[in-house]
């Protein structure tokens, strides 16, 4: 995989599961980046129009984020209901989207994951 910022070139090779979310972490930091599946002589694509783009935002949903951001700060669902005030079940409901997020739990959510709120309203 290539990636291409301005005039900055950065080549890496990526396997594994993890490659969408790194893909991401990289377009979020170079919003201008190109990303192109390998060295070959093909053409560049607009990342926002690949089907690997609309695939992972189609899949992405409020409940995932919170249950991602969930355990990459190592809480469980009873430490994070107690950090935000309410209980573990109404979390569970929240990650399985059976429960909206509305727009103050959203901001209790991101001050106790150390993340922006907005990612939970999606």
């Amino acid at each position: 995989m290539q990636v291409v910022e301005k005039t900055r070139h950065i080549n890496a090779t990526l396997s594994g599961r993890g490659i969408p979310l790194i893909k991401e972490a990289i377009l979020k930091a170079y919003p201008k980046a190109i990303i192109r599946k390998d060295d070959t002589d093909e053409e560049y694509i607009d990342w926002d129009e690949s089907d690997l783009a609309k695939e992972i935002r189609a899949e992405r949903t409020p409940g995932l984020v919170l249950a991602a951001y969930r355990e990459r700060e190592g809480l469980t669902l009873v430490q994070l209901a107690e950090k935000v005030g309410t209980k573990y079940t109404a979390i569970s409901a929240m990650e399985n989207n059976r429960r909206p997020i509305g727009l103050i739990m959203a901001k209790k959510l991101g001050k106790a994951l150390n993340v922006d709120y907005k990612k939970f309203l999606e």
